[in-house]
């Protein structure tokens, strides 16, 4: 028998597996291309490397060895991060339950993440309004967010 932990591991990867195929099914179907893992590595290596958190020139920065694998890595990591704080609110708190609207409740939520931490972060601005098209941006990672909340709800729920 396999333990929570084991468990709380496979439904992290599953649920970031189902937003990175989401990604790359919007983008085949006409959204915008899959979030870049290389610069969301090279965010990181610039932390440690600069120790700069917020940093408006990271597309002009050169980039660094194996970027991308650190990206794709963190990507993981903080999606099990989620998964871990979704397990706490539901099993420990008792404050929501692996139903579809509490998933698309907790990833909607989530999305808060990124709009104001991570676009600031990499440059694209609170809300992405440094982008192009910031509304598209941030209806992509409500979309997005949202999916992964209902993933690990039904994964969870499926445990």
């Amino acid at each position: 028998m396999l333990t929570s932990t084991v468990y709380l591991i496979i439904i992290s990867f599953l649920s970031v597996a189902v937003i990175d195929l989401w990604q790359r099914i919007a983008h085949r179907l006409g959204g915008s291309a899959p979030t870049d893992w290389g610069i969301i590595g090279r965010w990181l290596l610039m932390i440690f490397s600069h120790r700069i958190i917020v940093n408006t020139q990271l597309q002009e920065t050169d980039a660094y060895p194996n970027e991308r694998t650190i990206g794709w890595i963190f990507h993981y990591l903080v999606g099990g991060a989620y998964v871990i704080v979704y397990f706490i609110l539901w099993k420990i708190c008792g404050l929501i339950s692996t139903t579809i609207w509490d998933g698309f409740v907790f990833g909607a939520i989530s999305v808060l993440v990124p709009w104001f931490f991570f676009m600031p972060a990499i440059g694209a601005g609170i809300l992405a309004r440094k982008t192009p098209n910031p509304t598209f941006v941030c209806i992509s990672a409500f979309i997005t967010h949202s999916i992964f909340g209902v993933s690990i709800a039904l994964l969870l729920k499926a445990m």
